[in-house]
This record gives C-alpha cells, structure tokens and sequence, in this order.
C-alpha cells in the first residue's frame, strides 16, 4: 500500500482544513474517520471572524456567505412574522454589502449589545470583510471543508477506526516496548487501524477530545474537572410554551431557546451521569430541560442526535511526540460556548498546516515545526480560562446573579469594554511572538499604522488594485506586499515565486506598510515605505536580498524570509 506523507486523523473541521493546507503545498496527506458519513448532530452553531478570514484567505468565503444567507433566513422566520431580532439585522445589512464587524455572540450568557459597540474601532474596522461568512454551524462547515477537500484531491477514508500508532520496527498493540519508543524524528509511522496497518511519515491525531493516540501515547491532559453537565438538540416541541427565547439563568442552571427553529441548549450543575457515553435519549433531555427551566415542556422528538457535554478543561501537556502531533480537541477542551472549541481548532490547523507541509518538503528552516505548539499552546490556554470564567458567572446562586448585573449591566456598559469583549471572542486579538526573530522596520509606530503589529493577524489589507491581500493567499503562499514606489523589495519576492506571492502597490506617503504575511494570515514583516527609502534597492535576481549596515529594512525584510520561509 502506498505510504503516505501525512495521515491526518479525524475528519472534523480540524482535520479536514489542516488536509487541505497540506494538499496546497504537495504533500500526499490520507484522512482516517471513524464515522461512515458527516455528523450531523448539532454542534457549534457559527464561527467567529478569525476563522471567517480563514476561510477567506483559502477563497472559500463565498461558500460560507451562502450558509449565513440560508440560516438568516431561518432565524428571520422563527423571530415571527417577518419580524427580525438584532443579531439577524445586523447580519443581514453585512450579507447585502454593509460591512460591519458582526456583534454576535455572548459572554456567559450575555449577549453582546451592537449599541454598545463603536464601528469605528480601528480595531474592528480592520476585520469587516469576512462579516457575511460567521453564521455557519459545524455539520456545514464540515461539508464545505470536504468539498475542498475532494478539489484538491484528498483522499478521505470513512468507516475507519484508528486503533494505535508505533514506530516502524515496533510491535503492534499488545508488544512489550512502549508504543512511543521509535517514534523519532527521522522515522516513518505505522497507524494500526481497523482496516489494515498504515505508513506515514508523520501522522496528525484530530480524532476529538477523547483521543486515542494521545491515550496511547501517554501525554498528559491535565486541567480542571466539570462543574455541570449540557445538553443541545434540534427537537420538536408539542408547545414551547413559556420557553423564553435567548438565554435564561435559573436557579438549577442556564438554557438558550433558538435562534434556530427547535434548538435548545441546557445545562445543569451537579453530578455527571453514571454512563457519560449512553445515547441522549428524549425522556433524558426533556427531564433535564424541564429541570432547569422550571417549565413542563414536551417534547415529541429529535431531529438528529442529542449531545452531551460538560465545562471539563483540559490541555495537552505536549503537542508532539515525535513525528506524531496533535491538533484541535485532542490536544485541548473545554465548554462549548461561544463555539470556542472549533474556531480554537480551525487556528491550530492553519498555523500547524503549512510548517508541517515545509518540513516534510524539506524546506523548513531551523525550528519552524517547533513554533506550532510555542504559538498555538498559550493560545488554548486562555481559551480554556475564557470558558472557565464564563461558568463561574453561569451559576444560579443569588451572589453570582449580582456579579453578572455588574458585569452585563455596568462593566459591559462603559465605554470601550464591549468593543473589548467581543474583540477578544472574535479571535481577532491574538497575537504571536515574532519580535524576537525580526522587528519593524521603519520609525516608531510604523507597527500601529499596519492592519495590525507584528504577530498580529492581518486582518482587511485592501490593495490599490481594488483587490485585497486575503485575493493573493488562495494557494496558500506567503504574500509579500510591496509598498514602496520603485518596488525594492522585489528581490526578496519574485525568486522565490513558488513560497512567496508577490504583490506590487505602491502607494502613498500615507498609506499602511509593506507587509510580509504568512499562509496563517500572521504578519512577520513590516516596513513604512517612506522610511526605506533610503536603503539600497534590492535587484531583481535569485539572489537572497543580502542587507549592508544601511539597508536594515532590507535587512529585517530577509531575516524574517529565512526565519519563516526558508534559509537559502
């Protein structure tokens, strides 16, 4: 059977997006999924906006707007009579070319105010073209993936269960060595699976929060244990009655009612089932949901299949074991709100996709691989605190519903937290540490009058051409952005066409700074043209640009190529 260059397992949105980064870049990547088709149980409901520009940076924006376009109108028509709520107008103006950041979401159940928040934010305004592709639940966003998946041609294998992994030369499960004891840097892995034993080169475990590989391998899960137990589902009510729409705090726990017609989310505080893996059964959900909400509803039957979850909040002490990684729920979890957990796992594709795919082309300068868990690793961490902090304030007691008055009523109320608060949700505010590898070029500031500083997503980089930066990153490529008036930096770009796309706009004194972006969308690079001015023009050859003592832009400019691109 063929060898693989990358087995990446599971096929959720994780391991599907990080398939297809691979396949851009030439690698021969086979996908492993235990289940025979999607999954269709309701799950994450939307996507934030840096998962929004991830999708757009691949030119798969457009498919996720037709998602937000069909599920607008069915949250419009269960709003009532034509009646729209605000998180559907405000979508909708987005949807029909006013773009706005999108204020949609909560924090522990408070919904985010869209008049509390200022459009005007640099912040904000420099993350509104990918607003009309949010609202997208995960079952869709699973069949998007796959579809550019089957384009690039990715071979995804359904139906089949991953048993273990070994080094080559290891015994299979049940051998006397430690499953782990030849998996090394310079060895091919063999995945034991139900159908038969595989071989890879390196092997991607996406395969969920209760991963097997990471099980096997022994690395530890370490964190904070439940403090309640949810539950969601599309259900069919014999009357919703008294049901309030949006979410409600009682005094047994929380539950959200819509926006989608019959979807309802529940959780309770207090012990765990005695069997966390039996099968949601409609007398379950409709107990619980009774309990929580104090109101006796009936319920007539499930369209799909119920989950159950908990708030359990645990972090993969490593992210690698040789050549055997972890990415999304494996390698953390956490409670599902705000759809965290899958925007959390889209951001560890991206970032891990296209250094894996240089390490295994050969190309990958000094440590490049080493930089996924460094960056991605603190990231989860305060995803995973996010949602710590939000079930502290879900809680029903008396004290806890005066904290949330002071936090909904008065702190979300003064001027910039709102702004803050969903910034921080959206995803659009992390940032890496790059600075110690390069800095910025150019006078004080100059990072400030980029689309954001050095580390920073990109975020809306519009070009002179009436294009954008998002246009130029479809293949997956770095795009060098070249701002200055005689195209210095042509030099660094054009030779390495394969790595680099490059993108001439000159501009004016006052325009934003050239910009050398990653394929993540991570800016690595940047330098005010004005400045540079001065420096010595780099020719147009294959040569790396090689920088003198007057020429720092210049300078900083191939420091970042060879920390980040490649290092000839």
């Amino acid at each position: 059977m063929r060898r693989s260059d990358v087995i990446v397992v599971g096929a959720g949105p994780t391991g599907l997006f990080l398939a297809g980064e691979l396949a851009l870049q030439g690698v021969r990547v086979l996908v492993l999924e235990r289940l025979p088709e999607p999954d269709p149980t309701i799950k994450a409901g939307s996507i934030n906006v840096a998962s929004a520009e991830i999708l757009d940076r691949r030119g798969l924006l457009p498919a996720a707007e037709d998602v937000q376009r069909r599920l607008l109108a069915s949250v419009g028509a269960f709003a009532g009579h034509g009646r729209k709520n605000a998180l559907v107008n405000q979508l909708d103006r987005g949807v029909r070319g006013t773009r706005r950041f999108p204020v949609a979401g909560h924090f522990a159940g408070m919904l985010f105010r869209d008049e509390l928040v200022d459009q005007g934010d640099p912040v904000l305004a420099a993350h509104t073209a990918a607003s009309g592709g949010v609202l997208v639940p995960q079952y869709d966003l699973e069949l998007l993936l796959g579809e550019h998946c089957a384009r690039l041609g990715v071979e995804v294998r359904r139906g089949v269960e991953v048993r273990g992994v070994r080094g080559v030369g290891v015994r299979g499960v049940g051998g006397t060595r430690p499953a782990d004891a030849d998996l090394s840097d310079d060895a091919d892995v063999v995945v034991e699976t139900s159908a038969g034993e595989l071989t890879a080169g390196w092997v991607v475990a996406a395969d969920g929060g209760r991963s097997a590989i990471r099980r096997q391998l022994g690395i530890g899960f370490t964190g904070t244990d439940p403090q309640l137990v949810g539950y969601q589902a599309v259900a069919d009510f014999d009357d919703p009655g008294e049901l309030s729409r949006g979410w409600t705090w009682t005094p047994r726990g929380i539950y959200a009612y819509g926006p989608i017609p019959g979807r309802v989310l529940v959780a309770r505080f207090g012990p765990r089932p005695q069997d966390r893996d039996a099968p949601v059964t409609l007398d379950e959900l409709q107990a619980v949901i009774r309990d929580v909400s104090g109101v006796d509803v009936t319920l007539k039957g499930l369209r799909g299949r119920a989950t159950r979850w908990s708030d359990n909040a645990r972090q993969a002490q490593s992210y690698r074991r040789g050549r055997v990684l972890l990415a999304g729920d494996a390698a953390h979890v956490h409670a599902p709100f705000s759809g965290q957990g899958l925007n959390l796992g889209l951001g560890d594709a991206a970032n891990l996709g296209w250094k894996l795919a240089a390490t295994v082309r050969g190309r990958a300068p000094a440590g490049l691989l080493d930089t996924y868990e460094s960056e991605r690793h603190p990231i989860a961490a305060w995803v995973l605190d996010w949602t710590r902090a939000q079930v502290a304030l879900m809680r029903g007691d008396e004290h806890t519903a005066r904290l949330r008055e002071v936090v909904g009523g008065e702190l979300f109320a003064a001027p910039g937290v709102m702004n803050r608060v969903v910034a921080l949700t959206s995803g659009i505010t992390q940032r890496y540490d790059v600075a110690d590898v390069v800095g910025v070029a150019g006078v004080a500031g100059v990072a400030d009058r980029a689309a954001g500083p050095v580390g920073s997503i990109a975020g809306d980089v519009a070009l002179s051409s009436g294009d954008r930066l998002a246009d130029h990153a479809h293949d997956g490529r770095f795009v060098l952005v070249d701002r200055s008036p005689d195209g210095r930096f042509a030099g660094a770009g054009r030779p390495r066409g394969h790595r680099i796309a490059y993108v001439a706009d000159p501009a004016s004194a006052a325009s934003p700074p050239s910009l050398l972006v990653r394929p993540d969308g991570v800016i690595v690079w940047a330098a005010a043209h004005d400045t540079a001015a001065h420096d010595t023009a780099a020719s147009d050859t294959a040569t790396p640009v090689t920088a003198t003592s007057d020429d720092g832009v210049l300078k900083e400019l191939d420091a970042a190529i060879q920390r980040w691109v490649d290092s000839r």
